[in-house]
């Protein structure tokens, strides 16, 4: 076959010290393969976030690689209980063969896996051996060579690029354009194109086993393997988790036959909630194979012990039988460790494949679709009268996407003691997914468990809740006793159909109701249209319905009808009409705010801000050093953004010049000088909003009048990553179109105490009943009545601080107005009836400005 050897095609074997296969090479290479073996086929699935290449091989026997469409429909097949008896599933799952899907480099940084799939994929396509013969003929191997291409792009180019020079090899900024690390926690949502892929890759293909290869921090094992540790949600399936554990302990036996130690067990909490790797899949019943193995330093570079001892812990546990027994660890040790581990999950697949077949892809949607869930809930319900149709839209894509049966009420119904109109939909727990839908659907209670009594909690890496309607602000309703119902299949979801209302007449006004999330594209059209737009401050009357405070009012003219059209449609929100406009009080906008984001080098709060923006239509700019060289910040910006995790450092100090280059100047410190200007421009009239700890940033900034509420000692409060109750002034500006009280996110960060009245405060804590809504809460004492959201007046300028991550990985989508709100509020013009009335002919029938 002449297929040359990854030594020979890349220039140096795969491990070898100070050096990568770059991610084009590596796929230029998997082609060649594919074009000289009959063992290997690969396919590009589709361009990622920056426009490189998801691809995707697929590796079999050659007879398994013609009958490929036949063994996707067994599977398939197999997963769809309603249409598959127990005797025709034991006859497809011994005419099938397993999927062993295999995924590197989901986080780019652990580069040996990537590296290793080339040794991996050169084996197969070109050794005879029983190994082999036994995988290629009882088994399809799907590789996705990088979960994240962008990602193996801007390390590895940065790591070959720095070569020779004086600067730091290791890539400073976020290795996905918007979540960087984050881009394995994007499980439910969907944001990201390559979360889409992996889950279409998913749904067809239906794995027996996902394997997923990464690295981890060089303090601990050398390698971690199933079984996990933890608590399990009870939506996972048993069969799923056994078989994991299957896999780990046979890929322990063959890492020690080949006499690789410092193997452990045990190692990450994945499967309570989704936001570890493994997402969607494990609830189809998929096997997940997690394999962490010990990272280098730099990269690629070898880690030495700093003591002449051998690296890692040295106490034999049941955990981790033999210790590590070397002083040094290297890149090639990390290529061989994963080169080893694959082989067993490959092997063991191959070798079990039918029984894989059978009581995972068949038996775990069998279960749920027989027995249901183990809380016993009968369906979820969600009523058709929605106080945002945007977010409820947006809740049901997200079902259908993962195949979950909905049903929609064409008739008035009553369930679990409540009416709901037709056009209500209905989510029964006895059908496939069922665990999948209960996951998403639920609420949360995550358990208080120890090992011993003096041993901490158990908790979970960062979410103990996955709560939907809850994230995005939508009713539904868990109903726990069988009810009656006229039902239809829903067979697509879609935006909710609105029409334009009549055009006012030149006198009058559209009116746009503030309360969906999804309103804010209605508004950034507006803003680019440099159409003026005015919110109301109190509620009004019109046409016999009432408006709250903060809807938005504008003028009626062609432009304005013509972009009101064109975007309510896109996010389903309806238009209404008044003859004239609303004499209140009220905010007219600023046309064209600009805002500024201060996102930080490889901040990943401040890269999903930016996806949010960029979603949604916000008119900014990331905030860069060059700007702090200006006389002033407010030439350029009315509002900045300081997303969570925004230090002073890495405002003043920024990133090291002397270590990464003029590329990422824009990341370079700014000094106290720029720390005076940052604080000028809020008292020269600028707006800065400060989320989840870079309120402490801004108030030792400010100065601002309030102290921490909670204190560090996670044995006297912890949430784990929760969503808990609040309440909302909803005459406050910043937090229009909210509803009295609402669930906020918050993981990590602090809750606030109020030192002087002169502070407004927008939303806290209830000081009375319940705290938790979903999720994990120790301690509640110390956050009864405390302050998350406050408003303050500073100078001629304005400052928000958000105590929780109200934008957390696009999640909790309730409180994303929190944010729009404030981004518009602070540049705006504050007017009584009579000046609004003054404003109104200022501006064109076209909606533009008059000339001076």
């Amino acid at each position: 076959m002449d297929i040359p050897t990854p030594a020979e095609f890349f220039g140096f074997a795969m491990g070898a010290e100070g050096k990568l296969a770059a991610y084009p090479d590596v796929l230029e290479y998997l082609g060649l393969i594919a074009e000289k073996s009959d063992r290997v086929d690969y396919e590009a699935v589709g361009e990622t976030t920056m426009g490189n290449e998801y691809g995707t091989a697929y590796i079999s026997s050659p007879a398994n690689l013609d009958r490929l469409d036949r063994l996707v429909e067994i599977n398939q097949q197999l997963s769809d209980p309603r249409n598959t008896s127990e005797d025709e599933a034991r006859a497809l799952a011994k005419e099938g063969v397993p999927f062993y899907y295999l995924e590197a480099t989901v986080h780019s940084t652990e580069v040996g896996n990537g590296q290793a799939i080339n040794d991996i994929v050169y084996r197969l396509a070109t050794e005879d051996s029983t190994f082999t013969e036994t995988v290629l003929n009882n088994s399809v191997i799907v590789l996705v060579p990088s979960q994240n291409p962008d990602g193996q792009r801007l390390v590895v180019d940065h790591f070959n690029k720095t070569a020779g020079t004086k600067y730091n090899r290791t890539y400073p900024d976020l290795y996905h354009k918007y979540t960087g690390h984050d881009d394995n926690r994007d499980w439910t949502m969907f944001t990201q194109v390559e979360a889409r892929y992996r889950l279409d890759l998913m749904k067809k293909l239906r794995p027996a086993v996902v394997h997923i290869m990464h690295q981890q921090g060089n303090s601990g094992e050398r390698i971690f393997v199933p079984p996990y540790g933890g608590i399990t949600s009870e939506n996972v399936p048993a069969n799923m988790n056994a078989a994991s554990a299957a896999i780990g302990r046979h890929a322990a036996r063959a890492l020690a036959a080949e006499d690789k130690t410092g193997v452990g067990n045990e190692g990450y909490d994945i499967f309570w909630t989704l936001e570890q790797p493994v997402g969607y899949f494990p609830f189809t019943g998929s096997a997940v194979y997690l394999s962490e193995i010990a990272g280098a330093k730099d990269l690629a570079y070898p880690q030495v012990s700093v003591d002449g001892g051998p690296l890692g812990p040295q106490q034999a546990i049941q955990s981790m039988i033999e210790p590590y027994d070397k002083s040094t660890w290297t890149l090639a040790d990390i290529v061989s460790y994963a080169n080893t581990a694959t082989y067993a999950g490959m092997e063991y697949t191959a070798q079990n494949g039918e029984q894989l077949l059978y009581d995972n892809l068949y038996e775990v949607p069998r279960e749920f679709m027989t027995e249901g869930v183990d809380s016993g809930t009968y369906a979820f319900v969600v009523d058709a009268k929605q106080r945002d149709p945007y977010a409820t839209y947006e809740m049901l894509e997200r079902l259908e996407w993962t195949q979950v049966e909905m049903h929609r009420a064409t008739a008035p119904f009553t369930a679990g003691g409540r009416n709901y109109g037709a056009g209500s939909y209905v989510i029964k727990m006895k059908q496939p997914l069922g665990n999948w839908a209960h996951q998403v659907l639920g609420k949360d209670i995550y358990p208080e468990v120890r090992l011993c009594d003096t041993c901490p909690v158990l908790l979970p890496y960062a979410e103990s809740t996955t709560s939907l309607p809850l994230q995005l602000g939508v009713d539904v309703a868990e109903v726990m006793q069988e009810f009656s119902a006229e039902l239809e299949p829903v067979e697509s979801v879609e935006v909710p159909e609105v029409e334009m209302p009549a055009d006012p007449g030149t006198r009058g006004a559209y009116l746009v109701r503030p309360e969906s999330y999804g309103t804010i594209q209605i508004v950034s059209a507006l803003q680019d249209a440099r159409i003026p737009t005015f919110r109301s401050a109190d509620s009004f009357r019109s046409a016999g319905a009432e408006f709250p405070a903060g809807t938005y009012v504008i003028r009626a003219t062609p432009q304005a009808r013509s972009v009101l059209e064109t975007v309510s449609a896109k996010v389903g929100l309806p238009v209404a009409t008044a003859p004239r406009s609303p004499r209140v009080d009220g905010l007219n906008l600023k046309p064209k705010t600009r805002v500024g984001l201060f996102r930080g080098i490889g901040n990943m709060p401040g890269g999903w801000d930016m996806w949010l923006f960029d979603q949604y239509g916000i008119n900014y700019d990331v905030v860069a050093a060059q700007d702090f060289q200006g006389k002033s910040l407010n030439d350029l910006y009315d509002t900045i953004l300081l997303p969570h995790g925004i230090s002073k450092a890495d405002i003043v100090e920024g990133l090291d010049p002397e270590k990464y280059g003029p590329d990422y100047s824009w990341a370079y410190g700014v000094g106290d000088k720029g720390w005076r200007k940052l604080q000028q421009f809020v008292r020269k009239g600028g707006t800065l909003l400060a989320v989840g700890n870079s309120v402490g940033t801004a108030k030792e900034l400010l100065d601002l009048p309030i102290e921490e509420a909670l204190p560090d000692d996670e044995n006297e409060f912890v949430t784990g990553g929760s969503l808990l109750n609040q309440d909302f002034d909803t005459d406050n500006p910043v937090a229009w179109g909210m509803p009295d009280s609402w669930p906020v996110w918050l993981y990590d960060t602090q809750a606030w105490n109020v030192t002087d009245d002169s502070a407004e405060v927008v939303s806290s804590y209830p000081a009375q009943g319940d705290v938790l809504a979903s999720g994990y809460l120790r301690g509640e004492d110390h956050i009864r009545g405390a302050s998350n959201v406050v408003s303050f007046d500073v100078g001629k300028g304005q400052v928000v601080t958000y105590g929780s991550e109200v934008t957390f990985r696009s999640l909790p989508r309730s409180t994303f107005n929190l944010v729009f709100n404030a981004l518009y509020a602070g540049p705006a013009e504050e007017v009584n009836p009579d000046q609004f009335a003054e404003l109104q002919p200022q501006f064109t029938d076209t909606g533009a400005p008059l000339a001076d």
